[in-house]
């Protein structure tokens, strides 16, 4: 249950109790014998929306057509990885798995990605103190944010696209770095201009935090001067998605530029077939299946990757230890060629300005084998009765709110490649960016890899520096 604080006498403000990305998975939930899917899938007559993955990354000529003679509509098709999205019936489904080109067909079912219920005087003076909200910031301080600006690295030339659930185009803090003709939509019936009001949109905080501008208004981002894009990938009523819309979404970015992609979402799923679906019900999914969903996503990851694209996402907020945990398969965070982002949260920070920053956040997914780097994420398991300090200060439609999840996290670290690239003249292979991430984090917890937080913390300020 979301809960909302107001404050009458500052411009809009709200806070917003726990963002949780990933659904855990819960074999309570009514399943089918031997593998099969359950009845939304089971009816031979009924169409249904598949993934048709290719065995190479091409789509022959005349494949299309060949799916609609045998009975599919071809909805869209991701040609750059080999896909192909239809809907179709089980039978007319079956067939064309059977076709030499198709490696398999899987159900593009629609996900839950996102879970929307889950002191300043250290910081120098700097660009972001005249933002009127920047006190709110610790996360700022935390990486050390004011000192780059102040070595004259804010983003500028770089290109970040934010795939999630929108953006507000009319945003005062946003507008001025937003390019509304590149932004998109993979949802369908959604525009990527979330709608008027005040409430809490997650990919509007998550941009934020990213590349709010240097405006003398609201909050200031990591990168204040980089480009956002919006690619809509996810529902902003329902923070669900089918697979296809991410790849759609990553494929997308790379081909128009984007240096960094930031996605602060993902689901779990358990090895043994279990999807979190967007009602919160689980299906059962043979395992083999589970396996082609992840292959077509790495496509779409390595695709951009290849493209030059540095890609930064959340670890996921289950509390879970993914060391040697060989039953959960965790989307987007367990691929290659990412950078999965734990969170670290103050305690009581109003209370206590000159604490640690750097208290692993009571939710965040951990394992030296499954985070790269930990990044501010925020936290609201103070005693304080004003815990909600804790969390992330940044921007919803209409104003501005307090959040908390590795979402809030990812997208600290998405600023800082842009920091990086942007003092490499706006280019930068992926690989050395993540590198310059590695090697210039503060080691937190030891010389070596840690569980809570991998490399370490995320420091902007070495990472332009050294």
């Amino acid at each position: 249950m979301k809960k909302r604080i107001y404050f009458p006498h500052k411009p809009i403000l709200a806070m917003v109790l726990g963002i949780s990305l990933f659904t855990s998975c819960s074999t309570e939930n009514e399943t089918l014998e031997n593998g099969e899917l359950n009845a939304i899938y089971a009816k031979s007559t009924t169409k249904k929306d598949y993934m048709v993955i290719l065995k190479n990354e091409a789509i022959p000529e005349g494949f299309k057509t060949q799916l609609e003679e045998l009975g599919a509509s071809v909805t869209s098709s991701i040609d750059e990885i080999g896909i192909v999205i239809i809907s179709s019936s089980q039978k007319a489904s079956d067939a064309i798995a059977s076709i030499s080109e198709v490696r398999s067909v899987v159900p593009d079912l629609n996900v839950k990605w996102i879970d929307e219920d889950l002191n300043p005087e250290a910081s120098p003076l700097s660009i972001g103190s005249d933002e009127p909200y920047f006190d709110y910031l610790w996360g700022m301080d935390a990486i050390d944010a004011p000192e780059t600006w102040n070595q004259g690295y804010t983003g500028a030339g770089v290109r970040v696209a934010v795939l999630d659930s929108g953006i507000d185009a009319e945003h005062p803090d946003l507008a001025p770095n937003l390019n509304t003709e590149l932004s998109a939509s993979f949802v369908q019936g959604e525009d990527w201009n979330v709608r008027d009001g005040f409430y809490f949109n997650h990919g509007t905080h998550v941009a934020g935090t990213i590349a709010a501008a240097d405006n003398e208004f609201g909050v200031i981002g990591v990168a204040p001067n980089a480009e956002i894009v919006a690619v809509k990938v996810l529902s902003e009523y329902t923070g669900s998605g089918p697979f296809s819309s991410i790849n759609a979404g990553i494929v997308y970015a790379a081909l128009i530029g984007s240096d960094v992609i930031n996605m602060s979402l993902g689901a779990t799923f358990n090895k043994n077939g279990f999807i979190p679906l967007e009602d919160g019900s689980v299906v059962k999914v043979p395992g083999k299946l589970i396996a082609e969903i992840k292959h077509a996503q790495q496509r779409a990851i390595d695709f951009a990757y290849r493209n030059g694209v540095t890609i930064v996402v959340s670890a996921g907020n289950g509390g879970t230890n993914y060391d040697g945990n060989g039953s959960a398969l965790k989307l987007p965070a367990g691929l290659n060629n990412v950078i999965s982002v734990s969170a670290t949260a103050p305690m009581s920070w109003i209370e206590n300005p000159t604490g640690s920053l750097d208290i692993p956040a009571s939710y965040t997914d951990y394992g030296k084998s499954h985070i790269t780097v930990a990044g501010p994420g925020g936290d609201f398991d103070s005693p304080s009765p004003y815990w909600y300090y804790d969390m992330v200060f940044s921007t919803i439609p209409g104003g501005w709110s307090w959040s908390a999840g590795t979402s809030m996290a990812s997208p600290h670290v998405a600023g800082v490649a842009a920091l990086i690239i942007g003092k490499n003249g706006g280019e930068m292979a992926p690989h050395s960016v993540t590198k310059q991430i590695v090697n210039t984090a503060d080691k937190i917890d030891g010389n070596g890899v840690s569980v809570y937080y991998g490399n370490g913390r995320v420091n902007a300020y070495r990472a332009v520096t050294e």
